[in-house]
């Protein structure tokens, strides 16, 4: 790692997480690996270890031009805001003094319900634990994207947002009680919790109003998603400075999304997905993700720093053979 980190010109390290913990958790489990607390708390070790912790109003000024960040630091952010990120997150990084921000999704605060993706994994663990017969199968069919070659799981996680009722009308014929896992499990975070997080020194941000991939959306549906979230937030805890992390990931937003945000101050800094890849637009920083694998955190970055770095010196010989004079034709 610290051979290929100077190659990449990344400073400012954002990993990201959704879930830690070591308990099986029926709304996330069968959607990706998440960090068991053992883990983390290695992670958490080799980040201070290796890197200067930063906060986001860090950087924020930095991007405002008011000082620099460190030529090497990090900030961890956790997206989704389930009730974990209170629980379980929030002691171990208290202990560590290491600062954080947690960016949710508005909808589902105040046990206002699931994602559509999560709600998907319950239905999994369903099946897993019951699997359906031909008639339920059969009458699941209908509900379901036209995969080819595809298992029954990877058909309903193909499900996207758009047909998220289908969602619903699956858990009806499987007879999963959605809105009752809700009431029973609190899957996310209660407003209560979210100003507690506040009150400890943790700054929070937006996550979208549902979670939709913003890649599927009209530029005004992205806009009104991120509004919306942003709106609601405000209104609940008045927070600052303003932090937005796209759900899935940033693809499919352009400089027209940007800038009514960022110029009309709804937005000071926005984050994505894609790794420490530099994108176009200097206030939406990329992250990393430390989950969907059990590696160390010193491989996941050594990966990342690889892959930032390739994509740094492939952009420069670009550049360079951009600027060569153009040969005169008949010219020596």
């Amino acid at each position: 790692m610290e051979w290929v980190r100077p190659l990449s010109g990344v400073t400012l390290v954002v990993p990201f997480y959704h879930m830690v913990g070591d308990a099986y958790v029926p709304h996330v489990s069968n959607l990706y690996q998440f960090r068991t607390m053992a883990e983390f708390t290695a992670d958490i070790e080799f980040f201070v270890r290796h890197f200067e912790p930063v906060t986001l109003n860090d950087i924020v000024v930095a991007l405002n031009g008011g000082r620099s960040l460190p030529r090497s630091c990090f900030h961890l952010t956790f997206d989704d805001g389930f009730r974990e990120m209170h629980e379980v997150v929030a002691p171990m990084l208290r202990g560590a003094g290491i600062s954080a921000t947690f960016f949710l999704t508005t909808k589902f605060l105040d046990g206002g319900g699931l994602a559509h993706h999560n709600e998907i994994s319950l239905l999994l663990d369903r099946i897993e634990a019951q699997p359906p017969n031909a008639t339920t199968t059969g009458r699941l069919e209908p509900l379901l994207p036209a995969v080819q070659n595809a298992a029954l799981r990877d058909r309903m996680l193909a499900i996207p947002y758009a047909d998220r009722a289908n969602v619903r009308s699956m858990a009806d014929i499987l007879e999963v009680d959605i809105d009752g896992y809700v009431r029973d499990k609190q899957p996310h975070m209660s407003s209560e919790q979210v100003k507690d997080l506040i009150r400890q020194g943790f700054a929070i941000g937006g996550h979208s109003h549902d979670h939709p991939l913003y890649s599927r959306l009209s530029l005004d549906d992205q806009l009104g998603q991120t509004r919306t979230c942003m709106e609601i937030l405000d209104a609940k805890f008045g927070f600052q400075p303003k932090a937005f992390a796209f759900p899935h990931n940033d693809d499919g937003v352009g400089e027209e999304f940007f800038r009514p945000l960022f110029s009309g101050r709804s937005l000071d800094v926005s984050f994505g997905t894609s790794g420490f890849v530099a994108h176009q637009q200097p206030r939406n920083i990329e992250r990393a993700t430390m989950e969907k694998t059990s590696a160390p955190a010193d491989r996941i970055l050594t990966r990342q720093f690889a892959r930032a770095a390739y994509h740094r010196l492939r952009s420069r010989g670009r550049a360079e053979v951009a600027a060569k004079p153009k040969a005169v034709p008949g010219s020596r």
